[in-house]
């Protein structure tokens, strides 16, 4: 790989371009968490708050059984939960700072090969695509799979750089290549996909490198990336074991593949860029100047290998999943391919730099803006996380419960969860602990801690022998289905009790019962 910047680069331009990277970085930071807190929670969310109220012992428990492939996360949320209050805010804010990171990152890895200028652009791009915005304000962790993905980019273009030359102490570059991808892997294994995706980067530049040089000094980046690579693989391959043992579980909502428009549409227009058409167009144009640019043009040939290092990127990851999903086990879903969101940012960038006035990068950051503006704002709106309204659900039961009369012990009958009617509303419980607190869980008979599952094992719908001793309300919360909410009220019916109160709210209907 030919030096990508001056070796004696003058310190005022070091310190710019570490302010640029910060200051770029604390505006994704914001652009982020503004609005973070309006949404509901969701499924994903529920999931890992379901996983972090748990010990570390009774975590290890539950991912030999499930959701292994979020385990470190979930056991650095619980680590979060130790030193600030929950709240839905507070569980997606390190989300924010994780997008933060990775734009800050993404100006450093652009600059590197484009300038700083370049970078400023890659990075702001970066801040509004909709995927990003989305992930920021999520409790999941995507944001900080992104920040790792381009941290390894960057480790891996050093590490390469510094062997090229025979640098002293460059296998420690590589010793901090395997730490990062190992890091972005155990955070979620999709993010290992990268490996493939640079092996094939490190191959194109040990092709042009023997070309110029001969087959030695080609090799030794080469050989260094593939000791990197086998020893991650070697790693990681309990982990792999482990998670793919649990996919069936995890991902069983997931219908076969088809690759139909549907699927083509998914991958070219929502993956990064929420459904915005027209931003996946400029992607589109400003990746083909981007990549015509860097080769044709001399003084952008620096360039290349930055371009080398993003394409494969953009394209394996998904091409790998998409083929797996259609030949073996469905598991694709767009938002777990996020951490190639920086490398989709660099090129928009790259395409829009390729010429010399400035105004055409701020024109083309003011139009991703523009185009991402509609889809930010509709993030923020409070159904914005497939439509749901537990915080409404919460208010409700919170507000009802208030107005009762001091002492009143209530059980809740929690039935089915309003989009996934194979699941409970223990969903909006573990989300909003704070309305259902003191409740008596009735229909529970091995809790989730118990048995190392993310959710409870419960009684049958029609099971008659619901306990309800010493509760004075029955609340059941749920949405309606064809057996729910008739069979358990009629049973509690048929032993005494009768609604009193009957709400409805996000969706859900709330039945209250007394004794009679």
């Amino acid at each position: 790989m030919p030096r990508s910047v001056p070796p004696a680069e003058p310190g005022d331009q070091r310190r710019t371009g570490g302010l640029a990277a910060t200051l770029v970085g604390l505006v994704a930071a914001l652009v982020s968490v503004t609005g973070s807190w309006v949404p509901s929670a969701w499924v994903d969310e529920a999931a890992t708050m379901s996983a972090a109220n748990r010990t570390l012992p009774q975590l290890w428990h539950m991912v030999q059984n499930v959701d292994a492939v979020h385990g470190l996360y979930y056991a650095a949320v619980h680590l979060w939960f130790q030193v600030v209050p929950y709240s839905p805010f507070t569980l997606r804010l390190p989300s924010a700072v994780g997008v933060g990171l990775a734009a800050a990152l993404t100006v450093f890895l652009t600059r590197r090969f484009a300038g700083t200028w370049a970078g400023i652009v890659a990075g702001l791009v970066f801040a509004v695509l909709p995927r990003v915005t989305f992930v920021g304000a999520d409790g999941r962790s995507y944001a900080w799979t992104t920040a790792t993905a381009v941290a390894a980019m960057l480790v891996l273009c050093v590490a390469v750089e510094r062997t090229d030359r025979r640098a002293p102490r460059a296998w420690l570059w590589w010793v901090g290549y395997v730490a990062v991808t190992l890091f972005g892997a155990f955070l979620f294994l999709y993010t290992a996909l990268s490996l493939a995706a640079h092996g094939i980067t490190v191959l194109v530049w040990a092709v042009r490198r023997w070309r110029r040089q001969g087959w030695a000094a080609a090799l030794r980046p080469a050989v260094s990336w593939l000791a990197a690579a086998v020893l991650s693989a070697l790693v990681l391959l309990p982990f792999v074991r482990l998670t793919s043992g649990e996919a069936a579980k995890q991902l069983y909502f997931l219908g076969p593949l088809v690759l139909d428009r549907t699927t083509l549409e998914a991958v070219a227009t929502k993956q990064w860029f929420g459904g915005t058409v027209p931003l996946a167009v400029l992607f589109a144009v400003t990746a083909v100047v981007a990549v015509v640019s860097a080769v044709a043009v001399p003084r952008l040939r620096t360039r290349l290998p930055l371009v080398e290092l993003l394409l494969p990127i953009v394209v394996v990851p998904t091409v790998v999943v998409v083929v797996v999903s259609l030949l073996v086990r469905p598991l694709y879903i767009g938002r777990y391919f996020t951490f190639c969101a920086p490398a989709v940012a660099i090129l928009i960038a790259l395409g829009l730099v390729c010429v010399r006035w400035k105004v055409v990068g701020v024109l083309g950051v003011a139009l991703a803006v523009v185009l991402a503006f509609p889809r930010w704002q509709h993030q923020r709106d409070p159904g914005a996380k497939q439509g749901a309204r537990w915080d409404e659900v919460a208010a409700l039961v919170a507000r009802e419960r208030a107005a009762e009369p001091a002492g009143t012990r209530d059980g809740v009958f929690h039935g089915p969860l309003p989009g996934h009617a194979n699941r409970t509303t223990e969903f909006i419980a573990t989300t909003y602990p704070d309305a259902f607190r003191g409740m008596r869980d009735l229909t529970v008979t091995r809790p989730a801690v118990a048995i190392g599952e993310l959710w409870a094992e419960r009684l049958p719908v029609d099971d008659p022998a619901v306990p309800t001793d010493g509760v004075d309300r029955v609340w059941w919360v749920g949405v309606e289905s064809r057996d729910q909410p008739r069979i358990p009220l009629a049973g509690l019916e048929h032993r005494g009790w009768h609604v009193v109160e009957r709400h409805r709210a996000g969706g859900v209907l709330v039945v209250v019962m007394a004794r009679s």
